[in-house]
């Protein structure tokens, strides 16, 4: 189906057109995959200047993802987010997304 549409797209297109539509389709996609790292990048690096604790009875933040790369992802594979399995496999693969977390007790000090 997706050959016989880019068929259709570029009958009337002599093959140096045909190469500038491919070349500024690839071109797009990879500018937003770039630009995509490069915010999961400040994430990270913005997560790292934070004190990340937990609050009593919510939980710890596991990830923090650019919201680009979590729409395509639940995009391809609806639901993949609930599931802890890929949550894993996405940690491993991706580890600027973890979010790092040192538990604390608290104390409480008394005069």
């Amino acid at each position: 189906m997706a050959e016989t549409l880019w068929s259709d797209l570029v009958a009337d297109l002599g093959d140096e057109m045909q190469h500038l539509v491919k070349e500024e389709l690839l071109r797009g996609w990879h500018a937003d995959a770039v630009l995509a790292a490069t915010r999961q990048q400040r994430i990270a690096q913005a997560n790292a200047r934070l004190e990340n604790c937990a609050i009593e009875g919510i939980g710890v933040r596991e990830m923090s993802i650019d919201a680009d790369a979590y729409w395509a992802w639940h995009g391809t594979n609806p639901g993949c987010w609930q599931d802890k399995g890929f949550r894993d496999w996405f940690k491993k693969k991706n580890p600027e997304t973890v979010v790092k977390y040192t538990p604390r007790n608290t104390t409480i000090l008394v005069p």
